[in-house]
């Protein structure tokens, strides 16, 4: 399984810096591990990580943090047993919760509703029909994979037939458009702002839709928090605080964007205007939103995993109350 490890100081360095840090929630003096998977885009998970804002708020637990690169990454991570609450896709959090995985996982947070921080950018097209011959690279089980699908089909190209449809990670992406390999990329931020700028040289990419554009056609894309069932259970009090906190985070990016957009930038290496740009690509869920969210997230779920078994992306779909019971909205039901 790749993995990115976490960037940081040397442990030693990291518990005494967070020692330094007030929680900003009532602290749980419980003890236990969390180990925390994140994709390292701005979002409330990247601003918790580096504010090691769960280590002062969850001070007697191990806590520790590991760099995806993708989704999918993450679910590999659930299924090896090497991670317990992390921040993910809405269709890989489908792939997850479907056969053939059916990993024992629940939804305890719906983070935010994609928008233009996720997009199809192309070299050479002005419209997605453009596209037809083309080399698109996606992140294969991402929400990007799902929205490019969609769009395309929505276009009236056959993604099997018309386009060819590499997978390439995030990571790797900004190296294959220098080099020709791909005409067009469906992905998110920060790499979808390198793709859009043309650094390098190389040439800028030209948006013909977002994620934003395809929730309003119907496909709508989410992140959300997906954790361990086993450790959920054995673990309450930690998810408690640790769902507390980043419910402060999102009503402190409202409160202060200004704070929240540059520690985003700071930890993801992007410059503020494109961090700012991402943030505001995206619509986060407060905490007092989250038990609706929650009740209609397995909709989501079952629309999801129908199109991923008519595309042959998974074999089966299970029954909107299948994916409604691997959904938690009592976990707010005191939340105000």
């Amino acid at each position: 399984m790749a993995v990115t490890s976490c960037v940081g100081p040397p442990a030693a360095e990291w518990a005494d810096a967070a020692a330094e840090v007030e929680c900003p929630v009532t602290p749980s003096e419980a003890d236990g591990r969390i180990r925390i998977g994140y994709l390292g885009s701005p979002a409330a998970d990247l601003y918790t990580q580096d504010q090691k804002l769960a280590e002062a708020c969850l001070p007697n637990a191990e806590v520790t943090w590991t760099r995806f690169p993708t989704g999918q990454d993450i679910v590999q991570g659930f299924a090896a047993g090497s991670v317990d609450i992390a921040a993910l896709g809405s269709t890989p959090t489908t792939k997850a919760l479907s056969a053939p995985l059916n990993l024992d996982v629940s939804v305890v947070a719906v983070n935010a509703v994609i928008g233009a921080s996720e997009a199809l950018v192309a070299k050479d097209a002005e419209s997605i029909k453009d596209l037809v011959g083309a080399r698109i690279a996606v992140p294969f089980s991402s929400t990007s994979h799902y929205s490019l699908l969609n769009a395309l089909i929505d276009a009236g190209l056959d993604p099997q037939r018309d386009v060819e449809i590499v997978n390439i990670s995030p990571d790797k992406l900004p190296a294959a458009w220098k080099s020709d390999e791909i005409d067009a990329a469906y992905v998110w931020d920060p790499t979808l702002a390198e793709l859009k700028e043309g650094s390098g040289g190389t040439v800028p990419g030209r948006v013909l839709t977002d994620s934003a554009e395809q929730a309003e056609a119907g496909h709508a894309t989410y992140n959300v928090s997906l954790a361990d069932n086993a450790w959920i259970d054995s673990h309450q009090e930690l998810l408690d605080t640790f769902l507390e906190l980043q419910a402060w985070v999102v009503d402190h990016a409202d409160e202060d964007p200004e704070d929240f957009a540059t520690v985003n930038a700071a930890a993801s290496g992007m410059d503020e205007d494109a961090a700012r740009l991402q943030i505001s690509g995206q619509q986060f869920i407060h905490g007092s939103e989250q038990a609706q969210y929650l009740t209609e997230f397995p909709d989501a779920i079952f629309a999801t995993a129908e199109f991923l078994k008519e595309q042959g992306e998974i074999p089966s779909v299970k029954e909107r109350e299948d994916y409604a019971a691997a959904t938690r909205p009592e976990l707010w039901k005191d939340f105000s």
